[in-house]
């Protein structure tokens, strides 16, 4: 069945996203906020250069009225004011929107009037639809109020001030267009390092129950996140208190069953010899081998790292192999040491490891058939050393190699009844010591348990 549940997505990715958006928007909202303020700069800064070039007419109707029309301007003015040699025009209208004194050429576009016959303050367009800017100004002069527009032949080819805008467009948003990227990158980089605690802090996460750290830091985390943080320290303690509870309890427990199970054997070694007897001693024994399992059980989970301590592997595992050699041999089976050889040192504790290799070879006991071996081997490496224990059992499937270490694991061919907790045992005691067990197949037929641990130093 397909996981239903929506995927996680990155926080980073969306606020990535979420900047690119703002960015595309700010670069759009920006270049038409640019252009029409160019616009209107050049309007604004167009209308001063229109009254500064009629000043000398404004001045003359200010003085004289229309009378002061009649002297000949200033030559540059005259040039200036003659659409045969120059791009300004004018028009002095009375107050009803007649026309009494035009510049030569610039009858035809002004005086300009609205649909109404009133007269705009400024304009854009000519009386002949020509792209004529211009303003309007009202004059007390000796005659009466006048109204005076002055404005500028835009088509002419020399005047590109009204392009300002269009073509600086481009070249704007361009610009705006870097700015934005490099905005982004910038917000990328800092959100990277904003998320610094944050992958930190998983990292710290993912040690806890390793043995390399009880708990997150709180020193340099923000402040955004403190709460979370001392939340999950929080859950980590009290989940501590409860494991350490309950360890307390399955310790305690095979503690008081150990002495009524001793006495039980010893009761029954006092009865006579039957098949009953047999039967109640191997139960009792069996439940005796579950107290020994719980109680390694309770002391391996504690996950202690081991950093200390150094031993002779190669004669821990011949002692290994010596210890149960007798015990194979009455169910019919053997135990093969390997060759006896130099000292092969490693780090940790010698009784820890030891537990480890007798539950692998009590397991490889348990399913090797009669009448085979279980082997030993032993081979150093650079880095430490590599025991394994192989069996003619029938193995251990491919998918049954991701929970065979688990708690409660049991194979099917199993001789020996108990709480599958041999194998949980053994894979604590290796990752404490800083180590790897892993199963594969016997080219032989059945399994090997191949542990790898840490060289002690020089």
């Amino acid at each position: 069945m397909a996981d239903d549940r929506e995927r996680p997505r990155s926080l980073l990715s969306q606020l990535a996203l979420a900047h690119a958006v703002v960015a595309v928007m700010a670069l759009i909202v920006g270049g038409v906020v640019l252009h029409q303020t160019l616009n209107r700069v050049v309007w604004v800064e167009h209308q001063r250069g229109i009254l500064a070039a009629g000043s000398e007419l404004t001045e003359r109707l200010t003085r004289e009225g229309i009378a002061g029309l009649s002297r000949p301007f200033t030559p540059e003015n005259a040039r200036r004011f003659n659409t045969a040699t120059g791009s300004m025009l004018y028009a002095v209208v009375d107050a009803g929107g007649r026309a009494i004194s035009v510049s030569p050429g610039a009858d035809r576009a002004l005086p300009v009037q609205g649909p109404d016959g009133a007269i705009p303050d400024s304009f854009q367009e000519g009386q002949d639809g020509g792209q004529l800017w211009g303003i309007t100004r009202r004059i007390a002069t000796p005659d009466g109020p006048l109204f005076v527009q002055i404005a500028q032949d835009m088509e002419r080819a020399y005047i590109v001030l009204d392009d300002v805008p269009r073509s600086a467009l481009g070249p704007v948003l361009a610009v705006l267009a870097v700015g934005a990227l490099l905005l982004f990158l910038a917000n990328v980089g800092l959100l990277l390092l904003m998320l610094r605690p944050v992958r930190r802090a998983a990292r710290q996460a993912e040690a806890v129950g390793h043995g390399d750290r009880a708990r997150l830091e709180v020193g340099t985390v923000p402040v955004e996140l403190l709460p979370l943080i001392e939340a999950v320290n929080g859950a980590l303690d009290r989940l501590d208190e409860a494991l350490e509870w309950q360890r307390g309890f399955s310790a305690e427990v095979a503690h008081e069953l150990r002495t009524p199970l001793a006495m039980i054997l010893a009761e029954l070694d006092l009865l006579e010899g039957d098949a009953v007897r047999d039967r109640l001693r191997q139960d009792v024994q069996e439940l005796a081998q579950m107290v020994t399992d719980l109680l390694e059980a309770a002391e391996a989970a504690r996950d202690q790292p081991v950093t200390g301590g150094r031993f002779d592997l190669a004669e821990l595992v011949g002692e290994t192999a010596r210890r149960f050699m007798p015990i194979a041999e009455r169910e019919g089976r053997t135990v093969r040491a390997p060759s006896p050889g130099p000292a092969i040192w490693v780090r940790g504790e010698r009784e820890a490891i030891g537990r480890a290799l007798r539950n692998l070879v009590e397991n490889a006991l348990n399913h090797t058939p009669d009448g085979t071996a279980v082997e030993l081997r032993l081979a150093p490496g650079p880095l430490g050393a590599v025991v394994e224990v192989a069996d003619q059992g029938r193995g251990v499937p491919e998918p049954e190699r991701r929970t065979v270490f688990r708690r409660h694991w049991r194979a099917g061919d199993s001789r020996r009844r108990g709480l599958g907790l041999g194998l949980s045992i053994v894979e604590r005691i290796v990752r404490a010591h800083g180590g790897t067990v892993e199963v594969r197949d016997n080219p032989g037929g059945g399994a090997v348990f191949a542990l790898r641990l840490p060289a002690a130093a020089p």
